[in-house]
């Protein structure tokens, strides 16, 4: 059985154009809670006194980007929820990015359950691929570095396998938060069985859209290459050109510009998006309530 992506994209434009407040009011709610709080995450080196060691002003940087990590899964979780009551029509506000703050812990644990199980996966993947390419390696370095291409590939397959196993998980918790994480990940992997490639195909028919915001983010950094005069000819065989580019790509105004630039698509791209997969979700429910072996769903 096979998903309409059409038909599913369709309703969830719909559902969006439904919401009140607006989707836009919302996405631009949820990028201030996450791209501006990173922005002023990044502004902690510059405030900090002049007279700071490095180990200090690296295990700060360290805490607060753990401490922002942490926070964004949270918000994450949010707009899954906000996503998931849209395609439903169940008129969610903007208060709905703060509601996985409630269940946080189990959203938290939830997370660490995937990486753990994606990073175990990955290990005994290296280490099964990891003697023939050594293998190979021994043999012919043509051939090693022919055998380390393909073995990185394979891992990143396996990578991307793993995350659609369990890229229902959030939407398994929302429905049913006191089954706990565990049983989310577990009925995640249960109902993706055999299905992750329709939402492979799904998540990727969202990559026209997503490169248009990379292209207008690395046009505004081309810019400041330019009028900062690194792109010329002289400028880039000069042995210090690459750290030269790298401290304007990472200035503050161009990091700042090259993000706002890209502000106005995603405000429709990422509730359409987030939608769309809320819907994949719900339909995939709806299959699994068709069939007689089945893990225990959560109510529609």
């Amino acid at each position: 059985m096979e998903i309409d992506r059409k038909e599913l994209k369709r309703q969830a434009k719909e559902c969006i154009a439904l919401t009140d407040p607006k989707f836009w009011v919302v996405a631009l709610a949820y990028i201030a809670m996450t791209t501006g709080v990173s922005w002023l995450i990044s502004l902690i080196s510059l405030v900090l006194p002049s007279g700071s060691s490095f180990p200090a002003i690296a295990s700060t940087q360290l805490f607060f980007t753990l401490l922002l990590n942490l926070y964004t899964a949270v918000v994450n979780f949010g707009l899954c929820l906000w996503a998931l009551w849209t395609y439903r029509q169940l008129d969610p506000g903007v208060n709905s990015l703060m509601q996985g703050f409630s269940v946080a812990g189990r959203v938290l644990l939830m997370k660490l359950g995937v990486f753990v199980r994606i990073l175990g996966w990955c290990l005994l993947g290296t280490m099964g691929i990891s003697g023939p390419v050594f293998f190979f390696m021994a043999q012919d370095l043509f051939l090693g570095l022919l055998a380390f291409f393909f073995a990185y590939i394979a891992l990143i397959v396996l990578a991307v396998f793993l995350a659609l196993r369990y890229a229902l998980a959030p939407y398994l918790l929302a429905d049913r938060p006191d089954d706990g994480p565990s049983a989310a990940i577990y009925r995640s992997a249960g109902l993706m069985r055999g299905w992750k490639w329709q939402l492979f195909k799904l998540r990727f028919s969202f990559i026209g859209w997503e490169a248009i915001n990379y292209l207008l983010s690395a046009a505004v950094l081309i810019a400041f290459l330019y009028y900062a005069d690194l792109l010329t000819a002289d400028a880039i065989s000069d042995p210090l050109w690459r750290d030269q580019a790298i401290a304007v790509v990472y200035s503050l105004p161009s990091v700042i510009l090259s993000t706002l630039v890209t502000i106005p698509l995603s405000l429709w791209l990422l509730p359409y998006r987030e939608t769309a997969l809320a819907g994949f979700y719900d339909a995939r429910l709806m299959a699994a309530s068709q069939t007689t072996d089945r893990p225990e769903m959560p109510p529609l």
